[in-house]
């Protein structure tokens, strides 16, 4: 039903319309200065909602150019009955409506972009600008693209579960699939969220086509793997003569691949027995121990100080993800000789087990933190039982 008196019109000729400032939030519009003349937001071709802000609140209007270029003008009132986060959304209903009476061509119905939409503006309300951007940003590379110009009215579950499945990536990686799959997820849960939205807003009657759209199941996090003292030795026993090294790095820091492939000779201060790391937490200088040091010593001999300690047979540096199938093939080769490793392990594994022998060793939290690159936080969510086991043996030496 269309609010506000009839139409009333200027005879005058449109000039071009400038950028006023937003009027799509509570917040943008409480900044707004108080004026006659209302802040304009373009709907569609010759359609504009504006508001208009006065000293103790404002009023909606719709205007529309008709094609002998004059102006008509629809009060859409206060609309003080809805809520002011809801206000935008019901003035460009009420608006669209007044358009076709108009003349106008159909707003056409609500659609899946639509949802997404109305979606972000109600997360940078009610959340932050982060949170906000991130729905959008993946929302807009992931679901508008292949769905956005469906009616909600028609969306079907079928559609929804063909798409949520064309996300996920084919891999002869079992971890590069899992990360696509939680991935995945997240922009479910991002689209099931504006799609709750628009079915609370009664834009669509049922919300029966996503909700039972199941996310995957057991994908959040990677099976830690944490290797024995026997395991570590065949995995290094097995490795091919130059992947051998960055193990074993690996096993003494806790380095991260990255950060290990891209040390080089000036990095390592024989005197002060550290490693300068640089990676995705920054540059740090991690500290070694009297092995450790025996070993990037013995790597850093004959060569030049820009020259990289761990490089491939061929003298080629290692690159982004060359560490994939070569752990693969260790691990099975290492089976073979008879070492029972668990077939998923990975780089990152001899991460872990380097941060849980040093816990179990009763290594302060906070000093393992920062030589790792990480937060105490991380270690005790990833950690927790081992910092458990290593407090009840320090706590079962304490007597009486």
């Amino acid at each position: 039903m269309i609010q506000g008196n009839v139409p009333y019109v200027f005879r005058t000729t449109v000039s071009a319309v400038t950028k006023d400032a937003r009027i799509d939030t509570p917040t943008a519009r409480a900044r707004l200065r108080p004026r006659r003349e209302p802040y304009w937001h373009k709907v569609q071709s010759s359609g504009y909602i504006g508001f208009r802000r006065s000293a103790t609140g404002g009023t909606w209007i719709a205007r529309w150019t008709t094609p002998e270029r004059t102006k008509e003008y629809n009060s859409l009132g206060a609309l003080n009955g809805i809520e002011a986060k809801h206000q935008f959304d019901h003035a460009l209903r009420l608006a669209q409506e007044w358009f076709g009476t108009r003349g106008a061509k159909p707003a056409g119905p609500y659609t899946v972009k639509d949802a997404v939409d109305a979606y972000v503006r109600d997360r940078r309300i009610h959340t932050t600008e982060r949170t906000a951007k991130d729905a959008e940003q993946r929302l807009y590379k992931h679901l508008v693209p292949v769905l956005g110009g469906t009616r909600l009215d028609k969306l079907t579950m079928k559609a929804m579960g063909d798409w949520l499945e064309g996300m996920v990536k084919e891999s002869d990686d079992a971890d590069a699939v899992r990360r696509s799959r939680d991935s995945a997820n997240r922009v479910l849960s991002y689209a099931k969220a504006a799609l709750n939205l628009a079915w609370r807003r009664d834009l669509i009657g049922s919300d029966r086509a996503w909700r039972r759209v199941r996310a995957f199941r057991d994908v959040g996090d990677a099976r830690k793997v944490f290797l024995s003292p026997a395991q570590s030795k065949a995995l290094m026993k097995a490795a091919a003569t130059d992947f051998q090294p960055l193990i074993e790095s690996a096993l003494l820091t806790g380095g991260r691949y990255g950060e290990l492939i891209n040390a080089c000779v000036q990095d390592l201060d024989l005197k002060e027995a550290t490693l300068r790391l640089k990676g995705k937490t920054g540059t740090r200088e991690a500290f070694l121990s009297d092995a450790a040091l025996r070993h990037f010593k013995k790597l850093a001999k004959d060569k030049l100080p820009g020259a990289y300690l761990h490089v491939q047979a061929s003298g080629e540096p290692w690159a982004k993800s060359l560490q994939i199938r070569r752990m693969r093939a260790t691990v099975k080769a290492a089976n073979e000789q008879g070492a029972q490793i668990p077939l998923e392990t990975n780089f990152y594994s001899l991460r872990h087990t380097y941060v849980s022998r040093a816990l179990a060793a009763g290594v302060n939290m906070q000093v393992l933190a920062e030589n790792c690159g990480t937060s105490v936080r991380m270690i005790e969510k990833h950690y927790g039982k081992f910092t458990q086991a290593s407090r009840r043996v320090m706590l079962n030496k304490v007597g009486v």
